[in-house]
This record gives structure tokens, sequence and C-alpha cells, in this order.
């Protein structure tokens, strides 16, 4: 992967992760006060305890999920540029999808799993499954990438 593009990756990994404190963490924070301590929250917020926390690891294992193939894709030979064009997309519709997917779920109100005939649930559905085809893209291209042998290797 090209300096230009591991650059990007990585700052929207660390955009994910952050994104996953702030836009996560504080609805986690005021929902376990008010779930588990009866403090009264500044905002009303929806959603469970256990959503929350999802989306809040959503952030967290997304971002580093996304960076970790990235840095895999230096190890060896250098990415062919036509895989490298259509890796960097995939990690960036997995990484944001699955954050943006699982904040919705708990604001909602769904959980996101199936397709059903509610459509806020179906969108956040969508969103899951855009992220998941993206994910099983972005790993058949590391794999595929770290599959290959360097001209020092094929001798």
């Amino acid at each position: 992967m090209s300096d230009r593009s591991l650059r990007i990756i990585v700052l929207n990994g660390v955009l994910i992760i952050l994104a996953g404190m702030i836009l996560a963490g504080f609805p986690l924070a005021f929902v376990v006060a008010k779930q588990v301590y009866g403090q009264a929250s500044p905002l009303a917020i929806a959603g469970d305890h256990r959503a929350w926390t999802m989306a809040h690891l959503e952030g967290l294992l997304n971002g580093l999920l996304v960076m970790a193939l990235a840095g895999a894709t230096r190890v060896g030979a250098g990415m062919a540029p036509g895989r490298e064009a259509w890796l960097v997309p995939c990690l960036l519709v997995m990484g944001w999808g699955n954050l943006a997917a699982s904040i919705l779920a708990p604001i909602l109100g769904v959980r996101g799993m199936a397709f059903d005939a509610h459509p806020a649930n179906n969108l956040v559905t969508g969103i899951f499954m855009a992220a998941l085809v993206a994910s099983f893209a972005a790993f058949w291209g590391v794999i595929r990438h770290l599959l290959t042998p360097g001209p020092a290797e094929r001798t």
C-alpha cells in the first residue's frame, strides 16, 4: 500500500476510534449512570446499556482493525495498484459503516440484525450488511496480497 493510502487509512482508523469514544462513549456513560446508578442524565438518551457498549466497542475495534489490515499490506512486495484502489474504500466502508450502524441502532431503538417490516431497522441492517461485504472484500484483498510472493521470493 502506498504511503498516501496508508496515511488515509490510519487517519480514518484514529478518527473511527475517536468517534466511537465521543459519539458512543458519552451516551454509554449517561445510560449507565441512569440505569445502574439511578442518576439523572443531562440528555434524553435512547437505547440500552448493551447497545451503547457495543457501539462504543465498534469504534475501538473497527478503528484498530482497519489500521491493522492496512499495515499488513506493507509486508512483502508492494501492493498492486488495482488491488489498492478497491481495498482502501473497502476498509473505509467497513470501519465507518460498522460504527455508524452501531450508533444508529440504539438511537432508533432497533437491533439491525435482520431485515423486517421496520424501516429504521432495515436502514441499520443495510448499513451493517454493506460493512460486512466490505470487510470480507478487505480481508480477501489483504490475504491475496500476503499470498502473492514478491520478486525476491519467486526465485
